[in-house]
C-alpha cells in the first residue's frame, strides 16, 4: 500500500528547463536516424516536434499555472516523438530484411541510436503523464493518484527517503531504462491502465529494434 501522506505533501515543482534542452537532444537524435535511414522527408518530424517544443516553453514561461490546453500540448509532442521513432523502426526493418543504401555497421549504428532515443522518448512520456504531470505532483497530485508507484511511495519503505520525495525526471528515465532491457517492470510498478499501455508500447518498440540488431548482427556473423 503506498505512503499516501508522503506523496500527497506539497513540494516546489522540478524545473523544466533541463528538459526543455534535453528534448532538444532528443529532437537531434531522432533527425539523425531519419537521415541515416533515407526517412523522407526528413525536415517533417524534426519541424513539427520543434514547433510543438517552442510553443511548450511559450505556454510553460509565460504562464504560472499551466492548464488543461499546455497538458494536451505535451501529450501531443511526446506522441510525435513516438510516431517518429515507430516511423524510423518501420525502415530499420525494412533496411535490415529487404535492403539499404546503409552498411551493416551504418545499420547498426542507426538501430543502437534509435533504442537510445525510444528511451529517452519514454522517460519524458511517463515524466509528462504520471500523477497528471510535474506540477500535479509537485501539488500533492491534486486529487490524482499516481500512474507509476516507485518504491520511495510504499509504506514499507518509509525512512529511506525524504518525506517530500517525489520522482523526478532521472528517476523516469531509469523506469525507461529498465523497462527498455528487461521488457518489464522492475521496482516501479504501473498502477493505472495509461501507463501500462504506455509501457506496453515501450516494451514492443524496444524488443522489436533490439529484434532487429540481433538479426543483422546474426547476418554480418555468417558473412
Amino acid at each position: 500500500m503506498a505512503n499516501e501522506q508522503q506523496w500527497r505533501c506539497r513540494t516546489e515543482p522540478e524545473s523544466r528547463r533541463p528538459i526543455f534542452a534535453a528534448t532538444l537532444f532528443i529532437i537531434a537524435g531522432q533527425t539523425w536516424v531519419a537521415h541515416s535511414l533515407a526517412l523522407r522527408p526528413t525536415w517533417v518530424f524534426p519541424a513539427v516536434a520543434t514547433a510543438l517544443l517552442v510553443a511548450s516553453i511559450a505556454v510553460y514561461e509565460v504562464s504560472a499555472s499551466p492548464g488543461m490546453p499546455a497538458r494536451v500540448l505535451s501529450y501531443i509532442f511526446v506522441t510525435v516523438l513516438v510516431v517518429a521513432n515507430a516511423a524510423s523502426l518501420v525502415l530499420l526493418v525494412h533496411g535490415v530484411f529487404v535492403g539499404s543504401t546503409l552498411g551493416p555497421l551504418g545499420l547498426l549504428t542507426s538501430g543502437l541510436a534509435l533504442w537510445v532515443a525510444t528511451v529517452a522518448v519514454f522517460a519524458l512520456m511517463y515524466w509528462e503523464v504520471d500523477g497528471g504531470g510535474l506540477e500535479s505532483r509537485a501539488a500533492g497530485y491534486e486529487g490524482r493518484y499516481p500512474d507509476l508507484v516507485f518504491p520511495q511511495q510504499q509504506a514499507d519503505q518509509q525512512g529511506l527517503a525524504p518525506e517530500t520525495w517525489k520522482p523526478s525526471f532521472y528517476d523516469y528515465l531509469y523506469v525507461s531504462l529498465t523497462s527498455a532491457i528487461a521488457f518489464s517492470p522492475t521496482d516501479t510498478m504501473p498502477y493505472s491502465l495509461r501507463a501500462k499501455l504506455i509501457m506496453g508500447a515501450e516494451n514492443v518498440l524496444c524488443f522489436a529494434t533490439l529484434a532487429v540488431l540481433v538479426a543483422r548482427a546474426v547476418n554480418i556473423a555468417h558473412g
